[in-house]
């Protein structure tokens, strides 16, 4: 009943910012629309492996259900989204996909029914294609055993094509010395940024259409500020504009305002620095429900401090704020046992140096090495606390700097500059 109220409340048919991905929501944005082109042109011409890449939330696995639908009738098609398999088992899960029925206990005999699913497949004209999503997770050995399904040929084509889906991360694995043999067989290679702010504009009007169109109105101020909040992140567009409109219901207004996106800013622990964003997965029609059988404004100001969230992605939008060390403390009460002389000589905390991303989208990471695990990601513009230098094995330089939560992580010198 609340879920009907809500949408009946905006003339809305169904939710327009769901999180879940939806094909019939997909936004055929300059980016997307490029990497789907792409993507048909790499199937249709049997060019063997296709290599897409983009952070979390960018549209990937929606961009790729689009396609999924577009090829269901003249392709067979094996996705694997849970890629953290053996070569045996992600065989296995090849096969059963496809729908192949194998009585094959062992490895090669499993690969020889499946080479005759491909010659049987080609003869009918039609496409065999293995979409791996967050291939990031693949195991060496398993993108080994890819490659070698790559190898299954004629004497005129490839049978099989091959889709690698995943995060940033994936691009240092392909270009390792180990993984040679692999990135030679890639022939289109696409990475998939977020929206611009046009872009973000014409999205939140465009979901609005798709969902019925009919009287929520956000306004220009919340649609900059959606922007800036989430730096063109899809998803991120989705959970900010969705709890927006909530915000405006239970104000009982239909014109969705900066206000409106500044108070789910609150209510999702944003601070003026760079931000861990957790997500609540909750859809729109649930969290209203709840909000009112609760029967008040304060459940909705208190619901977003459940612990059930997860951590997805880093942004910033105004300069870090000192954050006190714990051992500074400790070295201040020490001081108290002093005499006031002595503590009228000690030296003044050396100012920390400023550091300013000047890159559209800059990654952190846990070490620094272009390696190792990527654990932030922060917009033009953002503000960081330099607190230690190094260099990696090639003589790339990197920076050790402090996030909004007291954690650190480490930027490449080369997409910052020190601030004035």
């Amino acid at each position: 009943m609340a879920a009907i109220q809500y949408l009946t409340f905006f003339n809305l048919k169904e939710d327009p910012f769901r999180l879940t991905p939806d094909p019939a929501f997909y936004y055929p944005s300059q980016e997307h629309d490029e990497i789907l082109q792409s993507l048909n042109y790499a199937i249709e011409q049997k060019e063997g492996f296709f290599l897409a890449m983009g952070e979390p939330g960018t549209g990937k696995t929606t961009t790729l259900k689009v396609f999924i639908e577009s090829w269901k009738d003249k392709a067979d098609i094996a996705l694997i989204m849970t890629p953290r398999l053996s070569p045996e088992e992600f065989l296995l899960a090849v096969l059963e996909d496809l729908g192949i029925q194998h009585s094959a206990s062992g490895k090669n005999e499993m690969l020889k029914e499946f080479r005759d699913f491909l010659v049987r497949s080609s003869q009918l004209g039609r496409r065999v294609v293995i979409i791996v999503d967050e291939a990031q997770n693949l195991p060496s050995e398993t993108i080994e055993e890819l490659r070698l399904l790559s190898n299954l040929e004629t004497e005129k084509e490839k049978l099989l094509q091959i889709v690698l889906v995943g995060q940033p991360e994936l691009g240092p694995r392909i270009m390792s010395e180990d993984m040679r043999q692999l990135r030679q067989r890639i022939t289109v290679r696409t990475n998939l940024m977020p929206l611009t702010f046009g872009e973000t504009v014409d999205y939140i009007n465009y979901r609005l259409i798709k969902a019925g169109r009919g009287n929520a109105v956000f306004e220009d101020a919340a649609k900059k500020r959606i922007h800036k909040i989430t730096a063109g992140v899809p998803r991120l567009i989705n959970m900010y504009a969705s709890r927006s409109m909530m915000a405006a219901y239970l104000e009982g207004s239909r014109n969705i305002t900066k206000k409106h996106v500044k108070l789910t800013e609150k209510h999702f622990g944003i601070s003026q620095s760079a931000v861990r964003f957790k997500f609540a997965w909750v859809v729109v029609p649930a969290f209203a429900a709840a909000v009112v059988a609760a029967g008040s404004y304060k459940f909705y100001l208190s619901y977003n401090e459940a612990k059930s969230t997860v951590t997805e992605a880093v942004y910033a939008e105004t300069p870090i704020q000192q954050i006190d060390d714990p051992a500074d403390n400790r070295l201040e009460e020490n001081s108290l046992d002093n005499s006031s002389s002595a503590q009228s000589e000690q030296p003044k905390q050396q100012e920390i140096p400023k550091l300013l991303v000047n890159v559209k989208s800059a990654t952190l990471r846990s070490a620094p090495s272009i390696d190792s695990k990527a654990v932030a990601w922060a917009s033009e513009g953002v503000f960081f606390e330099q607190l230690d230098t190094a260099e990696d094995s090639k003589s790339r330089k990197w920076f050790k700097v402090r996030l909004a939560d007291g954690e650190t992580a480490w930027i490449a010198a080369s997409i910052v500059k020190q601030a004035e």
